[in-house]
């Protein structure tokens, strides 16, 4: 068995393993950033770190998150691509359903034309269908990059 956090986004129900989320945060306002990627909107303090705000609305393409009293951040903590260092990021998201149990032959592939590759496949829940992220491979690494340099950046001008 293996748990998944699922967060509501547009009409869209996702899931990522709850080894990744360090924490729920309720939204507020984040801090503008000197220079902006479309999807990064601001920057918040986590554990005495300064970490992008990632408006998951935009990166997925479904459209911004409108804040409301559902609305949350879930920070996460990712791997960077081809390295042993992580970096933390906090994902605005329309609200947190549950955490789920599911079993390994439950998660369904998607067959790769058909999906953007930090989808790591699906399944069925309560006649929901759920997309599993594969949370280390939602930004590349040009958007890794340009992440870094805004809190490069950032830290600059403090």
């Amino acid at each position: 068995m293996e748990s998944y956090l699922t967060f509501r986004l547009a009409e869209e129900i996702f899931a990522i393993h709850v080894s990744q989320v360090l924490e729920i945060r309720e939204y507020e306002k984040p801090k503008p950033v000197p220079k902006q990627t479309e999807f990064v909107i601001g920057l918040m303090e986590f554990r005495n770190e300064i970490i992008p705000v990632i408006d998951t609305g935009i990166k997925f393409r479904l459209g911004s998150v409108k804040a409301n009293q559902n609305t949350v951040f879930i920070v996460l903590n990712l791997q960077k691509p081809g390295e042993s260092n992580t970096f933390r990021v906090a994902i605005l998201v329309d609200s947190v359903a549950d955490v789920l149990e599911i079993e390994a032959d439950q998660l369904k592939p998607i067959r790769q034309e058909y999906k953007p590759g930090y989808v790591a496949g699906s399944f069925n829940y309560e006649d929901t269908f759920v997309l599993v992220l594969n949370t280390d491979k939602v930004f590349t690494d040009k958007e890794i990059v340009e992440m870094d340099k805004i809190l490069l950046d950032a830290k600059e001008q403090k």
